[in-house]
C-alpha cells in the first residue's frame, strides 16, 4: 500500500520582523525547508523582491505531483533545481545575479524515501539524527568568542555589546582591533589565536606548509568569510571543511548528504539551523524548539557559551521575545499510509 506525507506542524520565522530568508514546502512528493545565505540571498527588482527561497520552493511546487518527481534521484533534482534558478532569474532581468544568489536546504524525497542535506541545515527521522555540519563558521565562531571575552575583559558590558556587535566589525576589519582594544598583550593574544585557527583550517583543506607560507594564504583568508567563499562548491577541498550550496550555476554534490530512511519510516522533522538540534530531538512540538530557544537566550544572550553562534541573540519573529540567533524554519511531517488519510479526511468531512 501506498504511503503520504501527511503534514503535522511548521513554521517559518525571521530573526526580525518582515525579514525572513528562508521558506518551507510541503506536497505531495516532498517537504522541504531551504535556508538563503543571508548576505546573498534576496535582491531588489523592478518586479519587486526576489528571494532564493522563494525561487528553490517554486521549482519545487512544480514539480511536485509530477512523473518527474517520481524518478528524480538526488543528482537529478540539484541539477533540476540549479536550472530553474538560472531560468527564473534571466526571465525576470537579473541575469547577472546567477551564482551569487545562494541557499541551503533538507529535503525529504517520499519517492525514494530520502533525507537530501545542501549544506547545514538539519533532520530527525523517528529520533535519528541527520546533519551536515558546516565546519568553517566554528572557526568563525570561535574567533568571535575570542574577541568578545577580551573586549569584556576590558571592559565592555554585555548589554553593550548585545546592541553593538564589535566582535564582527573587527573580524571583519582586522585593522579595527587597535580602535576597541588598547592593550598589547591582548591584542597579541588574538592575533595570535587567529592566525593559528586560519592556518590550521588551510591545513584540514588539504593545503600544505610550503602553499601556505609562499603565498600567504594566512593574510590572504584571515577574514574567515573569505575563506568560507573559497570553501563554498569547492570540489577540490580535502576534508570535513568543503560544503554545497544551490546558486543557480553549480552545487558541489560531494559535500551533500543523501540518507536512505527505512521503509517503516514515521516521524521526520526537517529544520534550519536557526534551531538547535536537542531542541528537536525530543518527542515535542516546534513550541518546544522556539521555548528552548528562549531559554538558551536567557542564559547566553551574547552566544558565547552554551549557544555558541556568529552574532548575538536577535528578537524572534514579531519580537515577542528574544530569541533566534537566525531564521528559523522548521517542517514536521508524518509518513502515513493511503487508508489513514482517507479515515481522516472522512472524519473531518462527517463534522
Amino acid at each position: 500500500m501506498k504511503r503520504k506525507i501527511k503534514h503535522i506542524e511548521s513554521i517559518s520565522s525571521g530573526k526580525q520582523k518582515g525579514k525572513n530568508d528562508d521558506d518551507i514546502f510541503v506536497g505531495e512528493d516532498y517537504a522541504a525547508v531551504i535556508d538563503g545565505v543571508s548576505h546573498k540571498s534576496k535582491i531588489d527588482t523592478e518586479n519587486g523582491e526576489m528571494k532564493i527561497a522563494r525561487i528553490i520552493t517554486d521549482a519545487i511546487r512544480k514539480l511536485d505531483g509530477t512523473n518527474y518527481a517520481k524518478i528524480m534521484d538526488f543528482d537529478t533534482f540539484v541539477q533540476y533545481v540549479n536550472w530553474y534558478i538560472g531560468r527564473f532569474l534571466r526571465e525576470h532581468g537579473a541575469q547577472e545575479f546567477i551564482g551569487k544568489m545562494e541557499a541551503t536546504g533538507v529535503i525529504y524525497s517520499k519517492q525514494k524515501n530520502q533525507i537530501w542535506l545542501v549544506g547545514d541545515c538539519r533532520a530527525i527521522y523517528d529520533g535519528h539524527v541527520v546533519k551536515n555540519p558546516l565546519k568553517i563558521d566554528d572557526v568563525y565562531i570561535d574567533i568571535r568568542v575570542k574577541i568578545i571575552n577580551a573586549l569584556l575583559q576590558s571592559g565592555y558590558s554585555k548589554e553593550f555589546l548585545r546592541e553593538n556587535d564589535i566582535s564582527k566589525d573587527i573580524i571583519h576589519h582586522p585593522k579595527k582591533l587597535s580602535n576597541y582594544i588598547s592593550n598589547p598583550e591582548a591584542k597579541e593574544e588574538i592575533e595570535e589565536f587567529r592566525r593559528s585557527k586560519i592556518k590550521t583550517t588551510l591545513l584540514e583543506c588539504g593545503f600544505t606548509e610550503e602553499e601556505i607560507e609562499k603565498e600567504d594564504l594566512v593574510l590572504k583568508y584571515y577574514n574567515p568569510r573569505e575563506l568560507q567563499a573559497m570553501l563554498k562548491n569547492n570540489p577540490k577541498v580535502c576534508g570535513d571543511y568543503g560544503y554545497a550550496v544551490f546558486n543557480g550555476q553549480y552545487t558541489e554534490q560531494k559535500n551533500c548528504r543523501v540518507v536512505t530512511l527505512p521503509e517503516n519510516v514515521k516521524s521526520i522533522k526537517l529544520f534550519s539551523d536557526g534551531f538547535s538540534i536537542d531542541s528537536f530531538k525530543k518527542n515535542r512540538d516546534i513550541g518546544y524548539a522556539v521555548r528552548v530557544g528562549w531559554r538558551k537566550t536567557a542564559k547566553d544572550p551574547l552566544s558565547i557559551s552554551i549557544n555558541k553562534a556568529t552574532h548575538p541573540a536577535k528578537k524572534y519573529g514579531n519580537g515577542a521575545k528574544e530569541s533566534a540567533i537566525d531564521d528559523a524554519s522548521a517542517v514536521i511531517i508524518e509518513i502515513v499510509e493511503d487508508k489513514e488519510v482517507s479515515k481522516e479526511k472522512e472524519s473531518d468531512e462527517g463534522r
